[in-house]
């Protein structure tokens, strides 16, 4: 009764709910996957939530998502979570349309706060956190994995992400994995890889458009817009370097 209710508000805001249809096999296809939890904290702002697709090519196994820091990317990882666990609970997900197998189960790993508690680093923290998604519950479940390996250097993220995505590739899972690492997007240096990038206003690369498409990847994390905006560019910060100086010669 409470979805029924949730789902009534949401309407009324202008999203939608929709039952997913079940297949004996294969992959997933949803079409205008939106977060749910972004499109309820937006639907009284007059910012509606940019929709995604989402769909595996044949022989794919894993979307591996690239592009700019605040493009969508982990938005987007969120979303498709949340459409497959709606579908195993019986219930509609957030998209105008899904189509999907049945999964065993969903297993996340996104970045938490490091411990000082535990006494352990966080590259550890993340191993014990993945040693029992990867060796209990690993068979025929949706994996979503957000960032991972990010203290390491990115030769050794690069290795341990490979063979993450290895293994839960030939225990029969579906997955997805947000990255900074460029080279994980490579679709002919793994096998099962699907690169999704997302991207920015063709006009001015500092403006997310928070759609997400299947193509190569292209190398760009656009992070110069970002710190030109806080003021730290190479001239604003040599700039006020000079003024600094000067003013003391003064």
């Amino acid at each position: 009764l409470s979805f029924y209710e949730f789902e009534q508000q949401l309407r009324a805001a202008g999203y939608q709910l929709h039952a997913p249809k079940m297949k004996e096999d294969g992959s997933v296809e949803i079409n205008g996957a939106y977060d749910l939890a972004l499109a309820w904290k937006n639907r009284f702002a007059g910012s509606p939530v940019v929709p995604n697709d989402i769909s595996y090519q044949e022989g794919k196994s894993f979307l591996v998502i690239t592009g700019p820091n605040q493009g969508g990317k982990t938005t987007l990882a969120r979303a498709a979570g949340q459409c497959i666990y709606f579908m195993i609970m019986g219930l509609k997900a957030p998209c105008r349309s899904m189509r999907a197998r049945f999964f065993e189960r969903i297993l996340t790993h996104f970045e938490v706060e490091e411990s000082v508690e535990t006494g352990a680093g966080k590259l550890k923290e993340e191993l014990q956190r993945l040693k029992p998604m990867m060796n209990v519950y690993a068979a025929n479940s949706f994996v979503i994995l957000n960032e991972l390996f990010t203290t390491a250097t990115t030769y050794d993220a690069e290795i341990m992400a490979k063979k993450v995505m290895d293994h839960f590739i030939r225990h029969g899972c579906l997955g997805i994995y947000v990255t900074h690492i460029q080279e994980l997007a490579d679709e002919t240096a793994q096998e099962g890889i699907q690169s999704m990038v997302a991207q920015v206003d063709e006009n001015d690369p500092s403006v997310r458009t928070f759609q997400i498409i299947p193509m190569k990847a292209q190398g760009l994390g656009y992070s110069d817009h970002i710190v030109k905006k806080y003021g730290l560019g190479f001239e604003q910060v040599t700039a006020r370097l000079e003024d600094l100086i000067g003013g003391e010669n003064r």
